[in-house]
């Protein structure tokens, strides 16, 4: 390498440098408060299912006393998903889980498609 070379490199490094030294003193203090809020309020709409694109695996469709039987079996296995009874007219449901992707779904469905064979993956 010539040392015309080696001198552009390098000068050009050094203004690199400082334009990064200069970005870098630019700081903005974060307000925790909010960042708390922000997280808390996620939370409670992951739980309350207010994110409806997500997806969720339907073990049963059919009468209320048979949906019913389905929850309790579920419930009995302590699978690490929730689940749930829900009306969709003129039927029951019984719902489990809220799953952000497609592949997170299906891979809990294999394990509750030990219990259950009629389970599918649906996006209500």
């Amino acid at each position: 390498m010539s040392k015309k070379n080696m001198k552009t490199l390098l000068l050009a490094l050094s203004f690199y440098a400082i334009a990064f030294q200069v970005i870098a003193q630019n700081y903005k203090p974060i307000n925790k408060q909010l960042i708390e809020e922000l997280i808390t309020t996620k939370i409670a709409m992951d739980r309350s299912g207010d994110f409806k694109d997500r997806y969720t695996i339907q073990l049963f469709y059919g009468e209320r006393e048979k949906a019913i039987d389905t929850k309790e079996k579920y419930d009995l296995l302590s699978l690490a998903w929730k689940s749930e009874l829900r009306w969709a007219e003129p039927y029951h449901t019984v719902w489990v889980g809220n799953y952000r992707s497609r592949l997170e779904a299906d891979r809990a469905l294999l394990e509750i498609k030990e219990n259950f064979t009629g389970a599918l993956v649906v996006k209500p």
